[in-house]
């Protein structure tokens, strides 16, 4: 008795909506549904179409063939914003090549404008860029003598090199003259630190190296120019800078001065020591600079053109990564 009540009970559920469906074909239905959810987590989609084949049959009462076509509306609805997504990555990872191209172009442009400026008033001034390349090398390894933060390296190197670059704004008739200048040329020729700050300050990545062109003219006691700063006040790479550049001065032949030896030059910065140098900058250089005078000061332009572009390349190569 009990068995023909449960008989009838899902005869009247399933006929109570216009159509016989066997447990056998629902479960059939089911196992496929379930099949198909499996192909989704894979990324497979194929499912979808024979999903809609079968609720076609009218084998399927309305309310399971309604959940069937619901499942595979979503398995559509899935791929299609599985394929929006993969375009959308496509875009992005061609936008970021571009992106990385743009930026090495970015970084090679900014080194070009590092050493066209530096060279274009090295060459003005000095008939050549090996006082810029020497300078440049002298400072970098007396920062590392010292522990210089490389990021401070970095902006050191471009203030090196273009320490000088607001001499552009003085007259041969001065900036050539053999002999001494007069008190009003001396005067002139002090601005060319603020010439130097102005034209670099404009150009944002040497924005960083204002400090070494307008204050390598500084001295430790307060005596410099053109601001008369003294010590501490006088940023670090300026104070480096000034030993680097006075160590090439002494040491390198002028039209109205000849080269001192590597002693007498290095007898001349210790007995500036705490009066024009920082103390501990000359005794930075006092490490290195027995070793660093042979290989900088008897290299020809063309090797130190070299060395420095390796160091270059090295300390600014973080620029051209994305």
């Amino acid at each position: 008795m009990s068995v023909d009540v449960r008989h009838k009970d899902k005869e009247t559920r399933a006929g109570s909506t216009g159509v016989c469906l066997g447990e056998n074909d629902l479960q059939r239905l089911l196992a496929y549904l379930a099949g198909a959810a499996k192909d989704v987590s894979r990324g497979e989609y194929r499912s979808a179409a024979e999903i809609f084949e079968l609720t076609k049959s009218g084998k399927y009462p309305p309310d399971i063939t309604e959940l069937a076509e619901a499942f595979g509306m979503m398995m559509v609805m899935v791929e299609a914003r599985e394929e929006r997504l993969e375009r959308l990555i496509g875009d992005l990872q061609e936008q970021k090549l571009v992106l990385e191209n743009t930026s090495r172009a970015l970084h090679q442009a900014n080194i070009g404008v590092l050493e066209v400026l530096g060279s274009a008033i090295a060459k003005r001034d000095h008939g050549t860029s090996a006082h810029n390349y020497r300078v440049t090398l002298y400072a970098l390894q007396i920062a590392a003598a010292l522990g210089h933060a490389e990021e401070h390296v970095r902006s050191l190197v471009k203030g090196s090199f273009l320490h000088d670059v607001g001499k552009i704004g003085i007259s041969d008739t001065i900036l050539l003259k053999e002999g001494s200048l007069t008190g009003g040329e001396f005067e002139t020729m002090k601005g060319h630190v603020r010439h130097g700050s102005d034209i670099i300050a404009s150009y944002a990545w040497l924005g960083d190296c204002v400090d070494v062109v307008l204050y390598h003219h500084e001295k430790f006691d307060g005596s410099g120019y053109l601001s008369g700063l003294r010590e501490g006040e006088i940023p670090l790479n300026a104070r480096i800078f000034a030993v680097a550049d006075v160590f090439d001065a002494l040491t390198s032949a002028r039209p109205y001065k000849t080269a001192l030896s590597y002693e007498e030059a290095m007898d001349m910065m210790r007995k500036a020591r705490g009066s024009h140098f920082d103390p501990e900058v000359v005794d930075g250089l006092c490490r290195v600079g027995d070793v660093l005078y042979r290989e900088v000061y008897f290299a020809d332009e063309d090797r130190l053109r070299h060395t420095l572009k390796q160091h270059i390349h090295e300390l600014f190569k973080e620029d051209s990564d994305v």
